[in-house]
């Protein structure tokens, strides 16, 4: 082959014209592109020219490997163009048009042309051979001659794309070249993962490395055709939603300072006159609706950046293989040159994580270490990141729920923002509930809409028009407890409150203590707040009250009320789920449920509490030993609990002093006498259970001692006794009733309460 040949020569006058010229456009760069993969082609031609001379006449060519072609094939390329001035000649013309090019992208840059191979090139940081091996995967999408070009040079003419063999043959011409080949198309590398079509048929281990396709993804494609990028995949839009810098965003009404040191830090980080940027990560944690994405948004949009957001959980359900569609994002956020935030990060990490789980926090890890911009990493707890980070610093921010104040404060800036009348006592509801802006704003709005509907079935009632803005309690209640999320159901079962003060029976003492008990949360605020007692009080500022009293005199009773006061939720402590024969389980059980109910501020109520919170015992043998750590671990733990913990017991004696001096309220209930159980027998029937004239409640109550949940039961059961028989309660269905309830309760009756049956 002679050089005069040579087709797409570089002339004299060429050179002329590219002096100081850069392209207009980037369909000019990639005529000179595919000029330049010409020469690479015909010196790959020239070098097989001798060995193809040889085979051409060979019936069998490539069905079997002759003598001659194993010769050609260990030889090597360089071989054939030493010492050739032809070949010689055409190296000389390749590294001129190398030259050409890059003077000419130079100028074309400096003058702002859009040059998409370049810019594609810039945005994912690609070196100048992952930058040519892009160039020659495109070319089948720029003229249709190279796919029988390929197909002729990998002797194999449905292979329409170039695979690495081939790429490396263009590209190398030494052995240095060809391993830094082998990292270029690695699996990790940018320009396999963003850019390449991954088909599992193609990857199969029986097919080896250089004969890989290398085919652009369709996606990438468009992107340098047309320069601009198409929509993302559907599954990529699941779990991906954008924020642009220019959007609408909410103020941040607490954390400012924490805002402002971020922004500092960034800015410093990133500043132009520093010689070395450290890439970062800022993992930031706290309970829902605390502002973890909100913070991320305005330190993007204080630089003018767009963040995506990938919710990390969903992308573990994904149908779609997770290190797939962790590359799509990843990609994503690079096309559109977002800062990439990942919420629920927490997901990677389950408590119980097998080889699966194991398997795809290695895949995150390994993808973000070889990404290199800002990362937002959100999560509701606080996740270990630091040691798995090459190369990056993780900043670990963790945002708290609001103290009283603050939570008062924001209540009623939502609150006018809706608004809503003042009502509602704000300082009593942010006392009460532990929450974050986020569920503060929530609640507000979910208020809003209980209000609404239960006044639209009054005004339909009435037809009526008249509206008013006032929330209704209730419903505001009940739109703070669906902000509540946690476990306790695990551990305790819920107890709906509905008993008042007029329905516990009880001396004027007993009243007194659990009302004094009650004002003591109420007024919370004021005096560890507003007083400043909450300096003066490291722990202990919750209320715990012990009920101490024989069975049925009211204590679950009480707890209800109290619960029913306080507008708080309930959960009675199954202790056959609480404590283990096993070391160290009874402990877990009492941590999860406390940890539980802060994130509610629910009311424990302990019943039948004498195995759980008995006399510590002298120190005998191991058991011994572990049981006082059990004690000891649930007084720690009921000093630091910030709520109320309600203890009920049959026998106060059985109490350990180390409670009796640790607890709050404790409040004896007494057997009634017979005119508290004249009271409780007249307070157990409804005013519309008819009632026999016969009944006599004073007799009853003085002839039989029967506590307040033994009469409530003999109710019930002497009303189904009349209603079967058709007739008002009557004091034959009470004598029956409470003959049964004596029996079943196995009491022994006096010769008096015999004859009286």
């Amino acid at each position: 082959m002679n050089s005069e040949r040579l087709s797409g020569m570089i002339t004299a006058e060429d050179e002329k014209q590219w002096d100081g010229q850069g392209y207009a456009n980037g369909w000019e760069h990639y005529a000179d592109e595919l000029r330049l993969l010409d020469y690479r082609l015909q010196r790959l031609y020239y070098s097989r020219k001798k060995r193809m001379d040889a085979w051409r006449d060979d019936p069998y060519q490539g069905m079997f490997v002759s003598e001659e072609e194993f010769l050609g094939l260990i030889a090597g390329m360089e071989n054939d163009w030493a010492n050739d001035p032809e070949a010689a000649a055409l190296l000389e013309q390749l590294e001129d048009l190398e030259r050409a090019i890059a003077h000419r992208i130079a100028v074309s840059v400096q003058a702002g042309v859009n040059l998409p191979l370049q810019t594609v090139a810039h945005t994912f940081g690609l070196r100048a051979q992952e930058r040519g091996f892009l160039m020659m995967a495109l070319a089948v999408e720029l003229d249709r001659k190279y796919e029988r070009v390929f197909g002729f040079l990998q002797d194999d003419l449905t292979c329409k794309h170039p695979n690495a063999g081939l790429l490396i043959q263009l590209n190398c011409r030494n052995a240095a070249d060809m391993l830094e080949v082998r990292d270029v198309l690695a699996m990790s590398s940018p320009l396999s993962k963003y850019f390449l079509y991954k088909d599992e048929a193609d990857t199969a281990p029986a097919k080896s490395f250089l004969s890989q396709p290398i085919v652009l993804n369709r996606r990438m494609v468009r992107l340098l055709l047309d320069g601009i990028a198409s929509e993302p995949s559907d599954s990529v839009k699941r779990v991906t939603q954008r924020f642009n810098s220019g959007s609408p965003l909410e103020p941040l009404r607490v954390d400012e300072a924490l805002q402002e040191q971020l922004q500092t830090f960034v800015r410093s980080m990133y500043a132009p006159e520093r010689a070395t940027r450290k890439r970062l990560a800022f993992h930031i944690w706290g309970p829902s609706g605390s502002g973890k994405t909100l913070h991320a948004k305005h330190c993007c949009h204080a630089f003018g950046k767009s963040a995506l957001i990938a919710d990390v959980a969903g992308m573990l359900l994904a149908e779609r293989p997770f290190a797939e569609l962790l590359d799509d994002v990843l990609r994503e956020a690079i096309l559109q040159q977002a800062v990439l935030c990942f919420t629920h990060m927490e997901a990677l990490f389950p408590e119980e994580a097998d080889a699966a789980a194991r398997h795809k926090l290695r895949s995150f890890l390994h993808s973000l270490n070889s990404y290199g911009g800002l990362l937002f990493l959100l999560a509701y707890k606080q996740i270990k990141l630091s040691g798995d980070m090459k190369d990056r610093w993780v900043i670990d921010l963790e945002l708290k729920v609001p103290e009283t104040e603050e939570r008062e404060a924001l209540w009623k800036s939502f609150a006018a923002e809706a608004r809503i009348s003042d009502s509602v006592d704000w300082r009593v509801i942010g006392d009460k509930f532990r929450f974050t802006a986020g569920q503060i704003q929530r609640a507000i709005s979910l208020a809003q809409s209980f209000t609404e509907w239960t006044r639209a079935g009054r005004l339909a009632a009435v037809n009526s028009e008249a509206f008013s803005d006032d929330i209704d309690e209730q419903a505001l209640y009940k739109a703070c407890f669906m902000q509540v999320q946690h476990r306790l159901e695990k551990k305790a079962s819920r107890i709906q409150a509905k008993y008042t003060w007029e329905d516990v029976i009880l001396p004027g003492e007993q009243k007194e203590q659990l009302r004094n008990a009650c004002n003591q949360m109420k007024y919370r605020s004021v005096v560890y707040g507003q007083w400043g007692f909450e300096r003066k009080l490291a722990y202990g500022k919750g209320l715990s009250m012990l009920f101490a009293g024989p069975p049925g005199t009211g204590k679950t009773m009480s707890a209800q009320v109290v619960a029913q006061e306080l507008q708080l939720e309930l959960y009675k402590i199954d202790l056959s789920q609480v404590i283990s024969k096993y070391i160290g389980e009874t402990e877990k059980n009492l941590h999860e449920i406390f940890h539980e109910a802060r994130l509610s501020n629910a009311i424990l109520f302990f019943d039948e509490t004498d195995a759980l919170f008995g006399k510590r015992s002298e120190v005998k043998d191991s058991h011994d030993k572990y049981a006082n750590i059990e004690t000891a671990y649930l007084l720690q733990k009921m000093e630091e609990y910030d709520g109320i913990s309600v203890l009920a017991t049959n026998l106060l004696g059985n109490i350990d002093e180390a409670f009796i001096r640790r607890i709050n309220y404790i409040i004896k209930f007494p057997f009634p006498d017979a005119d508290y159980r004249e009271k409780i027998w007249r307070s157990m029937f409804p005013k519309e259970a008819p009632i026999g004239d016969d009944v006599d409640f004073k007799l009853i109550a003085s002839k039989f001692s029967i506590a307040g949940g033994g009469i409530k039961n003999i109710a019930v059961s002497a009303a189904f006794l009349a209603a079967d028989a058709g007739t008002p309660i009557l004091m034959k269905h009470l004598l029956l009733a409470v003959k049964h309830e004596l029996l079943k309760t196995g009491k022994l009756m006096t010769r008096d309460e015999l004859d009286f049956f």
